[in-house]
């Protein structure tokens, strides 16, 4: 939760077009096929960055008098293990010309973040992101970023009413057909009927990682009716020549991107699994193994939670979620959406469909 690199990316090894399929780059049974998706991470508003547009940024398209306007976006930056900050500069649009606002550096990444008064005037202001020649790279620049500035609402206050009783479930955000299978053409799942087995390579990270691996798992199974068994410890880690346990269907790990270069830049995870073919079934795909991959080179909060920046539960979610059989979806407010953010905490209403689609209603494989 992807997050970000603010952009989803597919594993470049061997993909084929239009179905999010790879071939299996380990030693398979002839009738398997592996998919995987590379996940990334922002911590506010999705900017997306792509080969084409060198800078981007987002901002409100309004903001009250008195308040904080926030300009937060990414720059591109090199795509190798030693990538540096890079200077950006923030611009007003003044009668004058374009005065700057403030410099400063990105993080490694690319990323960066602005924050400016809105002022005390009724008045549209436009921003502009510059950042000049770098380390081999093209300076570039953003369009006219408008924000409507006004003033805020002046009728009275309603007469209050008892607060409704407190309830623990949130209404689910988005479509509920916003959703997609691992492997799209045909469908993907596990057998629900037979426990899925899971192993974790504690290697690289944070103190009490584990437990809330395990409170992911106990949360899809809440929703989904899949069983799942702890089964220890593992030295595995996906896309490395270590074994994968051959007493457990899905492994978990942690890596950075010295030691796996999928995850490079802003991707937080990888996840996916192998799949034999099931016919005469309501899918063409049974899950047969899974992998989840944790980036530890990003400091995202532990734990879960139901708002604020992203936390490492909500990737932990998504990630697993695709090593069960789930693609992504296109809308940001849910957890399989690409990229991890403030916006997908909370399962939505498309990921609620999904799991219902892979979980034990459909029947045992």
């Amino acid at each position: 939760m992807a997050a970000t690199g603010l952009a989803l990316a597919l594993a470049p090894a061997a993909m084929s077009t239009g179905s999010a399929v790879v071939l299996a780059d380990g030693v398979v049974p002839p009738a398997v096929r592996t998919a995987e998706y590379a996940d990334t991470v922002h911590g506010g508003d999705a900017a997306e960055l792509n080969r084409a547009a060198r800078i981007a940024a987002t901002t409100p398209k309004s903001a009250e008098t008195g308040a904080r306007i926030v300009v937060s976006g990414v720059a591109q930056v090199q795509a190798a293990r030693h990538a540096r900050p890079r200077p950006v500069e923030l611009l007003e649009s003044t009668s004058a010309g374009w005065r700057v606002l403030a410099r400063k550096q990105t993080a490694r990444t690319g990323v960066f973040r602005f924050e400016v008064g809105a002022g005390s005037q009724d008045r549209t202001r436009a921003f502009q992101i510059r950042s000049p020649r770098f380390d081999g790279l093209a300076a570039a620049h953003t369009g006219r970023l408008r924000v409507a500035v006004v003033r805020p609402p002046t009728t009275p206050a309603p007469t209050p009413t008892p607060a409704p009783t407190p309830v623990d479930v949130l209404t689910p955000l988005g479509l509920a057909g916003d959703w997609s299978y691992l492997f799209a053409a045909g469908g993907s799942r596990w057998n629900p009927c037979t426990p899925i087995r899971w192993a974790y390579n504690p290697q690289g990270g944070y103190a009490g990682s584990l437990a809330h691996v395990q409170e992911a798992f106990a949360r899809i199974a809440s929703r989904t009716g899949l069983t799942f068994e702890y089964v220890g410890e593992t030295t595995h880690v996906h896309r490395t020549a270590s074994i994968f346990p051959a007493h457990a269907d899905i492994a978990v790990a942690w890596s950075d991107e010295a030691q796996v270069p999928d995850l490079l830049g802003g991707v937080v995870g990888i996840g996916g699994g192998s799949a034999q073919a099931a016919a005469g079934t309501d899918v063409a795909w049974k899950m047969v193994r899974g992998f989840v991959l944790l980036d530890r080179g990003h400091a995202l909060r532990p734990g879960f939670d139901s708002s604020g920046s992203t936390t490492w539960g909500q990737v932990m979610m998504h990630e697993t979620l695709h090593a069960l059989g789930l693609g992504h979806a296109n809308g940001a407010e849910q957890v399989m959406h690409g990229s991890a953010s403030s916006l997908n905490h909370n399962l939505g209403a498309g990921d609620l469909t999904g799991m219902s689609r892979i979980g034990a209603g459909p029947g045992c494989l």
